[in-house]
């Protein structure tokens, strides 16, 4: 290590990895190969990534289809590690990284496309002149947010991000030979507490943050609620994106 990064840069051993299924074995020369591993995530990836978009009707060119599986693959790869103490002896549970539905990178990566795709149809809205644009948000009014779920994720994660990954990813360095005292899975657990809570937010039974062309038709008059909930959602998206 090179003696000016001293107090700066640390080398993080982790303990063994292994898998659910299999045995490994030292003497037996079977050992657990990164690039083995992200071929196996890959593949599963891959074939629930196909079951999603022909569920949606939706085409997607091999290009970018190969482009999007392996962004997904390599982000499952590197939670999996993160979410547990390096100290800890990693258990590759392949079902279980690869969950779209709850606590993984796809799940995570799913669910911050859900928010974009809230704000891209925001701007198309206004695009096409059926909507205001969005103003500032100091010129927001953000009373109208009325719903609890709304306020909870704010409090509970928006605000407190900062603070989680210092006490999470940023130890004061010890020094030599004392071990750092990381915390990345914290950060997994944070991430996976406030997805859960935006799914259950905009899901079915959630709030509605863009109006229906039916509404629209009838006259709308909710531009200034749906101003606040568009800059909440860039908040939201901007955490998960950090």
């Amino acid at each position: 290590m090179n003696p000016e990064m001293k107090g700066r840069q640390y080398h993080l051993s982790y303990d063994l990895v292994k898998l659910t299924t299999g045995k490994m074995s030292g003497r037996r020369g079977r050992y657990l190969l990164a690039d083995d591993l992200y071929d196996d995530l890959k593949t599963v990836i891959r074939e629930k990534m196909s079951k999603k978009f022909k569920e949606k009707g939706e085409d997607i060119s091999p290009e970018l289809f190969d482009e999007v599986t392996h962004e997904v693959s390599t982000a499952a790869m590197k939670y999996a590690l993160l979410s547990v103490s390096c100290q800890t002896q990693i258990n590759f549970d392949i079902a279980k990284i690869t969950d779209f539905e709850d606590a993984s990178a796809p799940f995570i990566l799913y669910n911050s496309t859900r928010v974009a795709s809230v704000v891209r149809k925001f701007n198309d809205k206004v695009e096409k002149g059926t909507v205001p644009a969005l103003p500032p948000l100091d010129s927001v009014d953000c009373a109208l947010l009325d719903d609890g779920k709304e306020w909870e994720i704010l409090m509970e994660f928006v605000l407190p991000f900062a603070s989680m990954i210092v006490d999470g990813a940023m130890p004061k360095l010890p020094e030599p030979p004392a071990l750092p005292s990381y915390g990345t899975h914290k950060v997994c657990d944070f991430l996976n507490g406030m997805v859960r809570g935006l799914s259950a937010y905009y899901g079915p039974a959630g709030v509605r943050i863009l109006p229906t062309d039916s509404q629209l038709e009838e006259g709308w008059n909710g531009a200034a609620a749906t101003h606040a909930r568009v800059h909440l959602c860039k908040a939201f998206k901007q955490v998960i994106d950090n």
